[in-house]
């Protein structure tokens, strides 16, 4: 694909504009017999895209441009270096043409995604898109469409709803994505760590299943930080007590889910059940608050998280991102960071049924829980990149992937 010039702001290429009416055509040409609700929100969701299309400037000339100002030279060098290191050392190869321009959005956030569950299920409703199939989510350009959106859903009844913020989003490989200014709310770390989550959702996508998509570019990110740390000790520190802050806070999340489950398949009434699920939600709080006095030193970054109240609905949303992140950061181990061949052998997989999918990724969920049993990683000064044979003493499962594994 052709590379894009720019004078000033950033101008379509015959490419992209082509791109544009395709998938306005064929988006419309899909929701028109579904009705006018369908095409608003298809309609929204195209025009946000293109405003934030039609805003972008080339990141190489605003490093080169003197009047850039020096704070934003300085992060837009971090995404040069972040991408550079995504194309070599985690050979994803969008990242020659992804995040190659910058956008200064006028709101807080560019999307705004809806989660909803039932009050008595940890089941999230799902929504199906052209192109792109199913997911647990749906996005909004608007902060207020969102919202009703949410409150439509909630008048249904007995329904749990969330709405929050994103501070990037993929295309999926229809666009190449731009740099957004919300990007930079996170330091150096954090800002490689998305980037290199958004690329991995272009390396594989499967449609459907929004739990394995964002766990596969979860494991991708986090091995892709640690890997890009191992040069860069004055960080490592840092990065641990992060990494355990967020382990801890995942294993609360998934207690808590735990104790719901077995409440929502029990026989107890309705009542009952939601009865004991405030109980539960109430528990969390105070075990949130134990934890960060405890281990954390008081430290207060996950307080926002619990600003809002906590429901079926974002317990669903965690559990979206994180379940398999074990099991595919298990299996970068067993393909020694190779991760051409790893990229590969996940894609096999996800040509698979669900059933097959989930009995793989818990194999090797259950070979990372062996492995932790004897990783003293977090208790050294540097991070290592562990070997497959170095992790336990039990048969590692195998890089290749196999129907017979």
């Amino acid at each position: 694909m052709e590379r894009l010039s720019f004078v000033g702001k950033r101008k379509f290429s015959n490419e992209l504009a082509f791109r544009v009416i395709a998938l306005f055509t064929l988006t419309f040409s899909v929701v028109f017999l579904q009705g006018c609700e369908q095409i608003g929100y298809y309609g929204q969701a195209v025009q946000g895209h293109i405003d934030i299309m039609f805003s972008q400037e080339s990141i190489d000339n605003l490093i080169d441009d003197p009047k850039t100002d020096p704070k934003l030279k300085k992060r837009l060098n971090e995404v040069v270096s972040a991408l550079e290191f995504a194309e070599h050392e985690l050979s994803i190869p969008q990242a020659q043409t992804n995040y190659r321009s910058f956008v200064q959005l006028d709101r807080q956030y560019p999307v705004w995604s809806v989660v909803a569950a039932p009050d008595d299920s940890l089941t999230p409703r799902q929504w199906c898109y052209p192109f792109v199939g199913c997911a647990s989510y749906r996005g909004y350009y608007s902060e207020q469409a969102a919202l009703a959106y949410a409150r439509a859903i909630a008048d249904e009844g007995n329904m749990d709803t969330h709405v929050g913020g994103a501070d990037a989003y993929s295309t999926l490989g229809w666009f190449d994505d731009p740099v957004l200014s919300t990007f930079f709310r996170r330091d150096e770390i954090g800002l490689h760590a998305l980037i290199f989550h958004e690329l991995a959702h272009q390396v594989l996508y499967l449609k459907g299943d929004s739990t394995f998509n964002e766990s596969f570019a979860s494991a991708v990110e986090e091995s892709g930080v640690e890997l890009w740390l191992k040069d860069r000790p004055e960080l490592i520190t840092k990065f641990q007590a992060r990494r355990e802050r967020s382990k801890g806070f995942t294993q609360l999340l998934r207690a808590t889910r735990t104790k719901l489950d077995s409440v929502y398949q029990s026989d107890l009434s309705r009542n009952e059940k939601l009865e004991q699920k405030e109980q539960i939600l109430s528990e969390l709080t105070e075990n949130y608050k134990q934890l960060k006095h405890t281990q954390w030193q008081d430290y207060a970054g996950y307080d926002r998280w619990f600003e809002k109240p906590v429901n079926n609905a974002r317990l669903a949303l965690v559990s979206t991102y994180n379940r398999w992140v074990p099991a595919f950061k298990e299996w970068i181990q067993q393909c020694n960071y190779d991760f051409p061949t790893f990229y590969e052998e996940v894609r096999k997989l996800s040509e698979q049924e669900k059933e097959e999918r989930e009995r793989v990724l818990n194999l090797f969920t259950s070979q990372s829980s062996r492995s932790n049993q004897t990783d003293t990683t977090s208790q050294t000064d540097t991070l290592q990149s562990p070997k497959a044979s170095d992790t336990t003493d039990a048969q590692p499962l195998p890089c290749k992937y196999s129907p017979n594994n």
